[in-house]
């Protein structure tokens, strides 16, 4: 059930109501759906060109179905309950902070159970003709779905942060071109360093516990759980987490060009004995 005037209306109330800075912050969470249904509610509409991104929540017992597309790319990041994923012949058990993504043409049916509630954040990213001929370089990419825990995902390195914050690669590149993936975990106090990358558009989602103070350039805002934010294109940004506060939060990577994933060779994947 999509609740169009509703979901309008607390869209703009929950980007008011989180924000802390001079660049919006919306709340992933919302009124209460009721037991049965689902609500879909557009986030940050127009934000980023190709990109589309909903909250969806499911209250069980439900089955919310999603037809396959043929015109656009699609990633699920399931932040909190639980419930039960099936693309043709295969089936994935989820909980909180799971990501899952079908091959390009592939369906989902997402079962909850009834007394949980699935929240997750749906980002659909539209396939270009050169997209549909980069793909078919990367056939093993998708084969079959990528779902998987962010806790069980690889880790990285990168300059901009300290020795011990735990970076890890959600969507690697090349599943979805021109998207990728991540997840930043720290306590503080500890930074991220500024950085800029005008090749790509970025979004943040914070997760649980999260609670962390995001610069870019002369505006600041607070970034808390469950909450999403665009960082401005093209500024010097960076994200700071203070005293006794957690830092933890996901990257998310729409590059303009397939030649701007060079930017990702900044991640530095880490052995074992990395750290």
């Amino acid at each position: 059930m999509i609740r169009i005037a509703k979901c309008v209306l607390w869209t703009l109330l929950a980007g008011l109501a989180a924000s802390a800075g001079t660049f919006p912050v919306v709340s992933l969470t919302g009124a209460p759906v009721a037991a049965g249904k689902v609500d879909v509610r557009a986030v940050l509409p127009g934000a980023i060109r190709e990109v589309t991104t909903d909250v969806v929540t499911m209250a069980g017992p439900v089955v919310f179905k999603e037809a396959a597309k043929k015109d656009a790319e699609v990633v699920w990041l399931f932040v909190d309950g639980k419930g039960t994923l099936k693309t043709r012949a295969k089936s994935f058990e989820v909980t909180e902070e799971t990501i899952a993504r079908a091959p390009l043409g592939w369906g989902w049916e997402i079962r909850v159970p009834q007394g949980s509630t699935l929240l997750a954040l749906r980002v659909k990213h539209a396939v270009s003709a050169a997209d549909r001929a980069e793909l078919k370089k990367f056939a093993n990419n998708n084969a079959g779905p990528h779902v998987m825990k962010f806790s069980e995902c690889p880790k990285y390195g990168e300059a901009i942060k300290s020795k011990k914050t735990v970076s890890r690669t959600l969507l690697p590149e090349n599943y979805v071109m021109r998207v990728a993936m991540g997840t930043v975990e720290t306590a503080g106090p500890d930074v991220v360093g500024r950085h800029r990358h005008p090749m790509l558009e970025q979004l943040f989602l914070g997760l649980k516990g999260n609670d962390i103070t995001v610069l870019a350039d002369a505006d600041s805002a607070n970034l808390t759980p469950l909450s999403l934010l665009h960082i401005p294109s093209a500024s010097m940004h960076g994200a700071e987490v203070a005293e006794g506060k957690k830092l933890h939060y996901i990257w998310m990577d729409f590059f303009a060009t397939k030649e701007g994933q060079e930017w990702l060779k900044m991640h530095k994947p880490e052995t074992p004995e990395a750290k």
